[in-house]
């Protein structure tokens, strides 16, 4: 942050938080509150301390700057996430009403799947006990959890990523010797 010659750090926080108070309340809106615009205000007036041009009067010129850039958060974070949740409401009673409609079939689920799916049935069954559940949690590696979860919830994981997560599973197993059957 750039300090104005004849000010002290002080005195450069007081004239931001100053500014920062004025317009909190003014331009709160959703679930913005006024401390979070107050912490956007304070935030963007410290970027702008870089641009300040010492011939004009400090608390001036963040008082432009620092009501310009909220004008544009507010634009950028109202009117565009009301778009955005209704074309989301929208689409989600869209498809619940299109389910009710034509019910969809789960047997072929696995098939379009198969690729995100490298275990067999058998192994698949073996792994929806409980107890198989905690002995991979307790033992599984923090760095692989993540694409783990993905996978038991379908969700597309790399090849690589699955085999590896795979290969630390039969490890596990194999370690705990763990029989199928």
């Amino acid at each position: 942050m750039k300090i104005p010659k004849g000010m002290t750090e002080k005195e450069v926080t007081e004239t931001i938080n100053k500014v920062a108070d004025r317009y909190a309340y003014k331009f709160q809106f959703g679930f913005y509150t006024p401390d979070d615009i107050r912490q956007e205000a304070f935030i963007i007036a410290m970027e702008a301390m870089d641009r300040y041009d010492e011939s004009r009067p400090l608390e001036n010129f963040l008082a432009v700057h620092v009501k310009n850039r909220l004008n544009n958060f507010k634009r950028d974070k109202y009117y565009r996430q009301q778009k955005e949740n209704q074309a989301k409401k929208n689409e989600h009673n869209n498809n619940a009403k299109k389910f009710l409609m034509d019910p969809i079939d789960i047997s072929s689920v696995r098939d379009e799947h198969e690729d995100n799916m490298r275990l067999d049935d058998d192994f698949v069954a073996d792994v929806e006990d409980k107890e198989l559940f905690d002995l991979v949690d307790t033992n599984l590696d923090v760095s692989l959890r993540g694409d783990y979860l993905r996978i038991l919830h379908g969700v597309y994981v790399p090849k690589p990523r699955r085999e590896q997560i795979y290969d630390e599973i039969n490890r596990i197993l194999k370690e705990n010797k763990y029989e199928e059957g």
